[in-house]
């Protein structure tokens, strides 16, 4: 986890350097919400684009979709759905309203494969690619409503991976003498790997930038950025 406290400290430092503004701990729960979300949705884009590098890209001993994994692995959670015979819809997000994103299906220890309705359309109608009993497939038909495809005929039990969206960060205070102190007991610090620190701090400061209108908030941000990637890179 990353201490909120730090991050807005950092980021109150880093603003306050030669007057370029201030940020309210309203404001920042909100711009530290959305930098979380946003790095935790980019963690799936680009597990995707990890898989489809050549090899010689990666660096020797270096394994970015390993990376990316431990630092998803607090968020994954696993359950066990058991379905009734004769029905096609599966149903995961009555039972568990923090899902967030799917990331297998599996059936007899055999993955369930998802498809666009237009693949499955295509998959349908030949009958080499047609879905199977032991070749099941699935499209999304809502949230968290998924057709299968073939309907089982049986009752089956299907293990899905999940991961959960991380809860909102919040800086809490208390005010003293009108003056905003920090209250670690109602604060909730970031759910993110803790090598991600720096990522945060750099990504608010671009969103206060924009919010205060003052252009060298956004340039501290931006040559921080290049920053890390050159250490990172080193």
């Amino acid at each position: 986890m990353i201490n909120i406290d730090t991050v807005y400290q950092k980021v109150l430092a880093l603003c306050n350097k030669e007057q370029r503004g201030y940020i309210t701990p309203q404001e920042f729960n909100l711009m530290a919400d959305k930098t979380q979300k946003e790095i935790f949705e980019n963690y799936f884009h680009n597990t995707k684009t990890a898989y489809h590098k050549p090899k010689n890209q990666m660096g020797v001993g270096f394994d970015e979709i390993e990376m990316i994994q431990q630092k998803l692995h607090p968020f994954k959670r696993t359950v066990t759905i058991t379905q009734e015979a004769n029905n096609s819809l599966l149903n995961i997000g009555t039972s568990i309203p923090v899902i967030d994103v799917i990331n297998t299906i599996s059936c007899n220890n055999k993955e369930v494969v998802e498809l666009t309705e237009k693949e499955l359309a295509y998959t349908q109608n030949h009958p080499l690619t047609k879905a199977t009993k032991d070749r099941q497939v699935y499209v999304r038909e809502g949230n968290m409503l998924f057709r299968l495809y073939p309907t089982p005929a049986e009752q089956q039990e299907y293990i899905v991976d999940i991961f959960r969206r991380p809860a909102p960060p919040k800086w809490a205070y208390v005010v003293v003498q009108k003056q905003a102190l920090y209250n670690s007991n109602l604060s909730k610090n970031f759910q993110l790997h803790a090598a991600e620190e720096e990522t945060v701090v750099t990504r608010i400061l671009q969103l206060v930038g924009v919010v205060i209108e003052k252009p060298g908030v956004i340039e501290v941000a931006m040559a921080d950025q290049a920053n890390i990637k050159r250490e990172q890179n080193d």
